[in-house]
């Protein structure tokens, strides 16, 4: 059995019997929210769907009472126990690390382990009831209904996405410095699609979506992004395509809705201007974090987009542009320039610094690639171990074993991440010393961090 746990630094970690870290009220206020969600789904399912057998239906009542009962052990600060076995993989390591947690407790327990394994203890919840209930998705209602109340920010950036596939396709970009202004509006398309997270805004209005999309709040954000590699990776890149070199690009997502649509508009332009020739999109292969991005959840965007119906009160012309995009996007993966995939690994506990000795086949794939792209706040947590580290921390050093070459290989990452959590590192000595408390809690500041492990 792999001792994945022997290369992790030694840092302490964001826990939530700390009363100082923001996973203290995480424990004891969202996530009995997210349950709480959860249970009204499945309720709703039970109540509206009319062909569901009655073994079905017991079933769906089961997993109502495994939630509450879920939801009360929480609140009441219960013991964990470790996970019932499924049939899959991931299990063992899940319960292996269990094991060397001690006296792990719901309100006193390490964040990024506990959150992981709460998302994967429910999952279970599922796939050992009925085969309606196996693959069943309790938040995608709440993922598609972010969507659609991201329809004024959606018809602005489709249109400005078909508009820069027009200036790259008519070689109207081509001196260098237009060329790195829309890299850079790209990247910060990408990043600030990140400030939308389900996971953390559990309920917000149409109007509160719109305030955290469109163009102008990208410019007004500009100096909240207090880590700004772009300048990095755009010399990489260019170099690479200049020399005829340029290969896959790897995006690991974060979240459906909006943020998966500045995702696609973020790969396409990679594409169309040589920077990339496939992108890989890495999703969930399970319900995860409330917010993260399925297959399905890829589906319904681009179907919804082709066939009309993501939105019934648009213009035909709005219509039009919509149907066109998401065309576009169906094309690159019938052709295999762009393609999803959902490793196990993404729903797993482990820190990513654990790729080359939990899933060296993975690595070597990531590894493999021009750049690797991680998107969002968890992505984040799990490349730099959620670690409490001093904030001028330089990137690499909490990147840990990552931040290396393994037999010869290494991956070059960049994170682009509005930061909704305690851990940020990568920051001048002092810089932070301007901030207002709690600031990187709140999606009101972004990083976008790169190392490269290949040099």
């Amino acid at each position: 059995m792999a001792n994945f746990q022997s290369t992790d630094p030694s840092v302490a970690t964001s826990n939530s019997g700390d009363p100082e870290s923001f996973a203290y009220s995480t424990a004891r206020e969202r996530w009995p929210k997210i349950l709480s969600s959860a249970i009204d789904e499945i309720a709703s399912t039970i109540s509206g769907h009319n062909g569901l057998s009655k073994e079905d239906v017991e079933a769906g009542k089961t997993i109502q009472a495994k939630l509450t009962s879920l939801k009360t052990n929480m609140l009441e600060n219960a013991v964990l126990e470790p996970i019932s076995r499924d049939g899959r993989p991931d299990i063992e390591a899940y319960n292996q690390e269990f094991n060397t947690l001690k006296d792990l407790k719901w309100l006193a327990a390490p964040w990024l382990y506990t959150e992981c394994y709460m998302y994967r203890l429910i999952h279970t919840y599922f796939t050992l009831s009925t085969p309606f209930w196996h693959s069943f998705d309790m938040f995608a209602t709440s993922k598609r209904l972010s969507l659609v109340g991201s329809k004024k920010g959606t018809i602005e950036l489709v249109k400005r996405f078909r508009g820069v596939l027009q200036v790259v396709a008519g070689n109207q970009a081509a001196d260098e410095e237009t060329q790195e202004a829309i890299f850079e509006e790209m990247i910060q398309i990408s990043l600030w699609g990140n400030a939308t997270d389900l996971a953390l805004l559990t309920s917000l209005s149409v109007e509160e979506l719109n305030s955290r999309q469109g163009k102008a709040v990208r410019d007004s954000n500009k100096e909240n992004i207090v880590v700004n590699d772009t300048e990095q990776v755009w010399g990489l890149l260019s170099k690479l395509r200049s020399l005829g070199f340029s290969r896959d690009i790897h995006i690991v997502l974060d979240n459906a809705g909006f943020e998966l649509l500045t995702d696609l508009v973020f790969s396409g332009y990679l594409i169309e201007s040589g920077y990339a020739k496939k992108i890989v999109l890495h999703g969930k292969r399970m319900p995860w974090f409330v917010s993260d991005v399925n297959l399905e959840d890829l589906k319904y965007l681009i179907e919804g987009f082709v066939n009309g119906t993501t939105y019934d009160d648009i213009d035909s012309a709005d219509k039009e542009e919509l149907r066109e995009a998401g065309k576009y996007w169906q094309g690159l993966i019938r052709s295999g320039k762009m393609e999803f995939r959902a490793e196990l690994f993404w729903t797993t506990q482990h820190p990513f610094g654990r790729l080359p000795i939990v899933e060296p086949a993975l690595f070597e794939d990531l590894a493999d690639a021009d750049l690797v792209v991680y998107k969002g706040d968890l992505n984040y947590r799990k490349l730099t171990y959620d670690g409490m580290w001093p904030h001028s921390t330089p990137f690499s050093k909490a990147l840990g074993p990552l931040a290396k070459k393994h037999d010869g290989q290494g991956v070059r990452s960049l994170v682009l991440r509005t930061a909704k959590a305690d851990v940020c590192v990568g920051l001048k000595p002092g810089q932070d010393t301007k901030f207002e408390d709690g600031w990187t809690r709140y999606g009101k500041y972004a990083m976008v961090s790169y190392w490269d492990a290949k040099s």
